[in-house]
């Protein structure tokens, strides 16, 4: 298979995150196939089963902050996974109205058969990366998701402050 048109595009060091991107859709897209044909979930879907079987009891808000994504998104696969028997709600104990979402036992065996599928996917496309190799790439990723939530906070930060007037001078 082909690298998408945009992946040889001339931008130097700048391609680099677009690149990531690219690669992060495409993976996705693929595990989102295989999740749909093999265990009948959606990837939205697979978010709140990991979740609540690695994280155990989990609001949809901590779902939603977990993994950056809408409250919609997270409810439908609440939705669906609740019809499956995959997962189950309880009241939260500190909050009277909050319900905490957590796994059946239905849930946890998709869950360890996604595990056993997606771990044998990611050493696939990741075996032609020695051990090293891995560790440095993971540092690098991590290092620029720090400058991300850096970014994102100090534009939060400066979102309420007064915006400067230029003079008409």
């Amino acid at each position: 298979m082909a690298l998408p048109l945009a992946w040889n595009q001339n931008g130097g060091d700048y391609f680099i995150p677009h690149r990531v991107l690219l690669l992060a859709r495409k993976i996705e897209r693929e595990t989102a196939r295989d999740l749909q044909s093999a265990f009948n979930i959606s990837v939205a879907e697979w978010r709140v089963l990991s979740i609540t079987c690695t994280r155990g009891s989990s609001s949809a808000a901590e779902i939603c902050a977990v993994f950056e994504t809408d409250r919609a998104e997270v409810s439908r696969a609440v939705s669906r996974l609740l019809k499956a028997d995959l997962i189950q709600r309880e009241p939260d104990d500190s909050h009277r109205q909050k319900m905490r979402i957590i796994a059946t036992p239905a849930g946890r065996v998709v869950f360890d058969g996604v595990v056993a599928t997606r771990d044998a996917y990611f050493s696939y496309i990741m075996q032609d990366m020695t051990q090293e190799e891995r560790h440095n790439f993971n540092r690098a990723l991590e290092g620029i998701a720090i400058r991300v939530d850096e970014r994102r906070s100090t534009r939060i930060r400066t979102a309420g402050a007064p915006r400067s007037r230029r003079s008409k001078d």
